[in-house]
């Protein structure tokens, strides 16, 4: 109504316009979207082919949240990081408990995220530690892989920071997130009841794993910041 450029910011690993437009398509009553002036997408080239938009790096967020100084520093062993939903809901922890129960057989050490007040006077095993809420891009970076539940941010927090990833693929976006990291080799899709000693040792041994990841995190780096993009949409809107 007073002739603002209306500009579709995505933040998925699907084509954000061709979203958009399926998704609107679809509402009943229509709804009234305009048009967009730009549209800015955060996915790599090579995790969507053929995407529309401007290519714009994503760029993690810790919620706010310090970095336990145990997270600081690289551990002697090799160091997963486990995450789960944010979203409440049945079996959004499951992972937890599937991760927990196969530690004692794999030679890593395990820190579960956002997992203190879910695990609260349970034993856990020697090679494995809860933590509360912790900067998921930080704690990457001393990270060798990450377990976690498909979300978009944290697939593309692992990518950013080049570590290999196992996506639990479920509902909503999940299932397609998972298939999209798998089919680019950055990481493994597997449900969580089919996760096992084999499937975690592989994701921390498999080269090819972290060759992949090494190669979009590149490619990552290469993609145009946000504050660049905002300065030449300022130049062309201002």
């Amino acid at each position: 109504r007073h002739d603002v450029p209306a500009v579709l910011h995505g933040n998925t690993l699907f084509d954000d316009a061709l979203l958009l437009s399926v998704t609107v398509g679809k509402m009943r009553p229509r709804a009234d979207v305009p048009a967009s002036a730009a549209v800015l997408r955060i996915s790599p080239d090579s995790l969507v082919p053929g995407a529309s938009g401007q290519p714009m790096r994503p760029v993690g967020y810790g919620g706010g949240a310090s970095l336990p100084q145990s997270l600081r520093e690289p551990g002697t062993r090799p160091r997963i990081l486990v995450s789960h939903s944010t979203i409440a809901g049945p079996g959004s922890t499951s992972v937890l408990d599937r991760i927990v129960k196969l530690a004692p057989t794999v030679d890593a050490e395990f820190v579960l995220l956002r997992a203190v007040d879910r695990l609260a006077g349970r034993s856990l095993p020697p090679n494995v530690r809860a933590v509360g809420w912790a900067p998921v891009p930080d704690a990457l970076e001393t990270a060798s892989a990450i377990v976690h539940h498909g979300g978009a941010g944290t697939i593309l927090a692992a990518l950013s920071a080049g570590v290999p990833q196992l996506v639990t693929p479920g509902p909503g976006d999940r299932a397609h997130n998972a298939d999209v990291v798998a089919n680019r080799g950055a990481g493994l899709a597997v449900p969580v009841k089919r996760i096992d000693a084999a499937v975690l040792r592989r994701l921390i041994d498999d080269a090819a794993l972290r060759t992949a990841s090494a190669k979009v995190a590149t490619e990552i780096a290469a993609m145009p910041a946000p504050a660049e993009i905002a300065s030449t949409a300022f130049a062309k809107f201002g």
